[in-house]
């Protein structure tokens, strides 16, 4: 399963159940829900959480669950365990 902080990024952006199982090797085409809004709305929410706005080359790097999670440890925002 994938950090709290990203799966509480995608339930908000795409309105995901709770009991969705997320890994860091889901595809975001994968996710339901993901359609051109949704991704929109998951670019401000990762937004909101790193508190800056992302680069086009950050937003276009972003294809899966696992992405957002090492996007959010380079911005500082998540911490690497282990």
């Amino acid at each position: 399963m994938v950090d709290d902080v990203v799966a509480e990024i995608l339930r908000n952006a795409l309105g995901l159940e709770e009991g969705f199982a997320l890994h860091d090797a889901t595809r975001l085409q994968e996710i339901p829900n993901l359609d051109s809004l949704g991704q929109v709305r998951l670019v401000i929410e990762i937004e909101r959480i790193v508190g800056d706005q992302l680069s086009m080359e950050e937003i276009i790097g972003i294809e899966s669950v696992g992405q957002i999670r090492d996007l959010l440890v380079a911005k500082g925002k998540l911490r690497v365990e282990g």
